[in-house]
């Protein structure tokens, strides 16, 4: 064999070689990016602090009152004095009916009570007229009879005598009967006058208490009945947030605790939350969506707020001063449960802690960490860490 093909047959075999090393070097270094290299992570301290859960819950802004106000008779509307979002106050007239007819009437009324008080004191006087016959009545018949039995006078002019006494007496009676009849008329008269004042008084619409109007649902020329709404009022300085809680946190919900409500959307110094407790807890949750209404009274309303406008709550169902806690983001889930990586001698370790309370960031913990460990995360979101490899703060 010539010396040219040993050489070639020497550079083909180095070059067969030379892939196999540099085969061998690239899985070498893979294999240490993969099962040796340091992982980069996130890091926390596992500290102690306050941890506060909350229940969460949307609603709407509610009125403690609201009224739907109209009249309680028929007629036709001349006058609505009040437009939509218009403040009231207690007794301020809102709107009016025509009330002709009832201004009408209460004249004749008011003719009436004066023409029975004339006939009362017409019989007034025939009273003491007739009060005056029946005493000289009185008199002549006393004279009469003295005179009978002195045998003065014969016993016809007794008799005589005795009948005007009769007659006098009988037309005092007539007189005061007509009298009670004519005060009972005056009584009629004055209590029908009453009724169509009261008629031309109720046909004007007066506020019930100090309040905004939300709606304005007739106008001038409208005929409305007995009970039909005109306005609807609210009193805005006693509201409530009416706010959907999920029906699980039923057991932790509790009246009087604190809460602190959120208006949605943001204007510089105006979306501050608002401290306040819960009032009430409904008795029915929602069939469909498994929510229960929980009302929550601001302790202090410091801004305008609009009926049925949107509102935000946080219930503070559960507190604890100085507990272990870590971020809640730190927490990862698998079909075991929950757990966290944490650092053991450099390396990341995977735990299974029991937890307490969850508040918005932050999880207690109970067991399986102590204050000053280190939990770790993957810098990206549904990354699992490999246990048993070296980190790096990312």
């Amino acid at each position: 064999m010539k010396v040219a093909d040993l050489l070639r047959r020497a550079l083909s075999i180095a070059r067969r070689g030379l892939w196999v090393l540099l085969l061998v070097g690239a899985l070498l270094i893979a294999a240490w990016f993969r099962l040796w290299s340091p992982v980069a992570v996130e890091v926390a301290h596992v500290d102690r602090g306050t941890i506060t859960q909350e229940a969460f819950g949307r609603g709407t802004i509610e009125s403690q009152r609201e009224a739907a106000v109209g009249f309680d008779l028929v007629g036709r509307l001349s006058e609505v004095l009040v437009e939509e979002g218009a403040r009231v106050t207690l007794g301020q007239e809102l709107a009016r009916l025509e009330t002709d007819q009832a201004q009408a009437d209460l004249r004749s009324a008011q003719t009436g009570i004066a023409a029975a008080r004339a006939s009362l004191a017409r019989l007034a006087a025939e009273e003491e007229r007739a009060r005056a016959l029946l005493v000289a009545a009185e008199r002549e018949s006393t004279r009469a009879q003295t005179l009978f039995d002195a045998g003065a006078v014969p016993g016809q002019e007794r008799d005589a005598a005795s009948d005007r006494l009769r007659l006098a007496r009988a037309d005092l009676d007539r007189v005061l009967a007509q009298r009670s009849e004519a005060t009972r008329g005056v009584d009629v008269a004055t209590g029908g006058a009453e009724q169509r004042r009261v008629v031309v008084v109720r046909a004007t619409l007066l506020a019930p208490f100090d309040g905004l109007v939300t709606r304005r649902l007739r106008e001038p020329g409208d005929t409305v009945s007995v009970g039909s709404t005109v306005l609807r009022i609210a009193d805005t300085n006693r509201v409530y947030v009416n706010a959907a809680i999920d029906e699980t946190l039923l057991p932790q919900l509790g009246v009087d605790q604190h809460a602190a409500i959120f208006f949605p959307g943001f204007s510089p110094g105006a979306n501050a939350p608002i401290t306040g407790r819960v009032s009430r807890i409904s008795w029915e949750a929602d069939r469909q969506t498994h929510e229960l209404l929980v009302e929550v009274t601001p302790e202090r309303l410091n801004r305008r707020v609009a009926i049925g406008q949107r509102a935000d709550v946080r219930i503070e169902i559960g507190r604890r001063e100085q507990a272990l806690r870590i971020p809640i983001r730190m927490v990862h889930h698998d079909p075991t449960g929950p757990h966290v990586y944490a650092d053991r001698n450099g390396r990341i370790a995977l735990i299974r802690p029991r937890f307490g309370l969850t508040a918005n960031e932050q999880v207690e913990v109970l067991e399986g960490l102590r204050e000053g460990d280190l939990v770790l995360a993957a810098p990206a979101t549904g990354v699992k860490l490999p246990p048993g490899r070296r980190w790096e703060a990312r």
